[in-house]
């Protein structure tokens, strides 16, 4: 699925329009974590969290004798019949039985209803240098959720490494809008020139602090799904939500880095009021250059969205 992607192009005053392809895996690096890596769950033995890294401080390891162990990463969200590029990085050596990496399909977010599974095997050898495993496969037409297994499901004998896990989308667009105003409010109007039903992302970036709240207006063709997460994608702002016509969200943001919305499905435009109210901050912390001025509105092309797991903010919502 390698496809030549597009260098960043200025497609308005603070408008880049560039392709990337999105990492659905939570905690990817597995970096994040005290005793054991935020988002990933383990078999009782054989599984350990390794200071051996490829990036980073940390991996996954997988040490058995004859036995069975496995990782397995908190599911997220997929797009059904999608192409996606399943990969990490193996070290190590695998001595006898089988070793995979595995993502599994489900119809539901709970991850009750399987669907089914693909598989990359890890052929027994000696891997001193780290080597990259990595497939694509397409997502089942029921699928809503996947997740992700750095296993051995039958007794096997190895110590193996795995790191910089992927499950990566097809190239998106993405919108990046540097935000350096002290106007209250101004309008982000973003109309695609044709509706499409895969995925694309804005980012808003904010050059300094404050409290604010931000008004997603969106018109769907029929019906699309909207979700917002906020700069680390450790959370959401907006869940997962089904809209149909024309809706509103307020969202409340902290202003600090990137305020991303996601929408899957048809959809006409999407209007970004930001923010609705003047923040009640008497005066921001501000990073990078200076303030400019920035219009009061700008346009851009459009793609519809994907998605991702968190935890919600309040969220005010409403129909036009």
């Amino acid at each position: 699925m390698s496809q030549e992607v597009p260098p960043p192009t200025e497609i308005a005053p603070g408008i880049v329009l560039s392709y990337d392809r999105l990492n659905r895996i939570p905690n990817n690096s597995v970096e994040n974590g005290a005793e054991w890596p935020d988002d990933w769950y383990h078999s009782e033995t054989g599984a350990y969290w390794a200071d051996v890294p490829r990036t980073g401080f940390k991996s996954l390891l997988l040490d058995v004798s004859n036995s069975t162990a496995d990782w397995r990463c908190k599911a997220f969200q997929v797009i059904s019949s999608e192409t996606y590029t399943l990969q990490a990085w193996i070290k190590g050596v695998v001595e006898s039985g089988e070793f995979f990496l595995t993502i599994r399909w489900w119809r539901d977010l709970a991850t009750t209803d399987f669907i089914s599974e693909d598989n990359i095997p890890i052929p027994l050898g000696t891997y001193n240098e780290w080597v990259l495993f990595s497939r694509d496969f397409t997502a089942p037409a029921e699928a809503v959720s996947a997740d992700v297994m750095f296993r051995c499901p039958t007794p096997s004998t190895g110590k193996v490494y795995a790191d910089d896990f992927a499950v990566l989308t097809e190239p998106v667009p993405q919108y990046r809008i540097t935000i350096e105003n002290q106007t209250y409010p101004f309008q982000v109007p973003l109309n695609p020139v044709e509706t499409y039903s895969h995925a694309a992302t804005y980012f808003l970036e904010a050059l300094q602090f404050y409290p604010l709240t931000v008004r997603l207006t969106i018109k769907a063709v029929n019906t699309a799904h909207i979700e917002v997460f906020d700069a680390d994608h450790e959370r959401f702002l907006l869940e997962r939500t089904e809209i149909s016509g024309v809706e509103s969200f307020d969202i409340a943001w902290d202003g600090a880095g990137v305020f991303e919305p996601r929408v899957t499905g048809d959809i006409e435009y999407i209007i970004i009021d930001f923010p609705v109210e003047r923040p009640k901050t008497v005066k921001p912390i501000e990073f990078g250059s200076g303030m400019a001025i920035w219009p009061y509105q700008v346009m851009a092309f459009l793609g519809g969205f994907a998605t991702g797991m968190g935890v919600g903010y309040s969220v005010k919502r409403f129909r036009r």
